[in-house]
């Protein structure tokens, strides 16, 4: 078995299509789904089912994208521990960052890793906070800029920004005129409210906020994209909280060095 099988599998798995991830890996589609049939000829096991419509994991494709995920991620490691322990610094700093949380905080820290080390090469990539903590555990990247979060397992975290909230109102309502608003002012207004299924931690802290405060039934407009709906005018007496201001954040890091900074 070979480590560029193992990536020729997980590009495939991750991106369930064999031309997206051939064109991910630079390798002609024919040559790619050859490997991956050697793979699975070697393991004995099927780990993709193909149709001409889609492609699937197998339970036992699952499991082994975990455990290929891991040891890749553990040899890119392995490999700049050695540059380093032989004196040569790491040449690419991979970092995941939720956006558009880090705004005002990612700018400012890529450019100041650029004045100290000019010959690091810098990837970054977005995501969710669980997909960045994942991927700092497997060893896909190197830090990462998270929200805060209640578990995040064997990694370390510390606060490097804080955000205050702001509510958009309609223009004409009497709470446009006031510099501090409490919830309970809210008590009295139709409230916008995100519906997607996996909220992020504002919206999940938010959700949690209206129905300890007995806000829910305010609920009158839900809307799946956060951040758009600034663009258009809000019905009347309708209110909406959205982030901005000045931020603090965190940063973790695991035993290994890897790291991740919540905002």
């Amino acid at each position: 078995m070979e480590l560029r099988q193992l990536s020729f599998f997980v590009a495939v798995a991750e991106e369930l299509h064999f031309n997206r991830a051939a064109a991910r890996m630079c390798i002609a589609q024919p040559a790619l789904s050859s490997h991956i049939q050697a793979l699975e000829k070697e393991l004995g096991v099927r780990l993709l089912e193909r149709s001409t419509r889609r492609v699937e994991l197998t339970r036992a494709g699952e499991v082994f994208y975990d455990r290929a995920v891991r040891i890749i991620g553990d040899v890119g490691l392995s490999m700049e521990v050695a540059r380093s322990v032989a004196g040569k610094a790491a040449r690419t700093i991979k970092i995941g960052t939720v956006y558009p949380a880090t705004t005002g905080v990612l700018p400012a820290f890529l450019a100041r890793i650029g004045r100290k080390f000019p010959d690091v090469a810098l990837h970054v990539r977005s995501g969710s906070t669980s997909d960045i903590i994942r991927s700092i555990e497997n060893g896909q990247i190197n830090l990462g800029f998270i929200r805060p979060v209640e578990n995040i397992g064997s990694l370390r975290f510390f606060s490097i920004a804080h955000e205050r909230y702001l509510l958009a109102v309609e223009k004409r309502s009497p709470l446009a005129l006031r510099s501090e608003i409490d919830i309970e002012d809210l008590r009295s207004e139709k409230i916008i409210a995100f519906s997607r299924q996996n909220l992020s931690y504002s919206e999940r802290y938010f959700s949690e906020m209206f129905e300890t405060h007995g806000l829910t039934g305010n609920i009158a407009y839900s809307w799946t994209t956060p951040f758009r709906w600034c663009r258009w005018s809000l019905p009347a007496s309708a209110s909406a909280l959205r982030r901005n201001g000045r931020r603090t954040c965190r940063t973790a890091t695991s035993s290994s060095g890897r790291c991740a900074a919540s905002i």
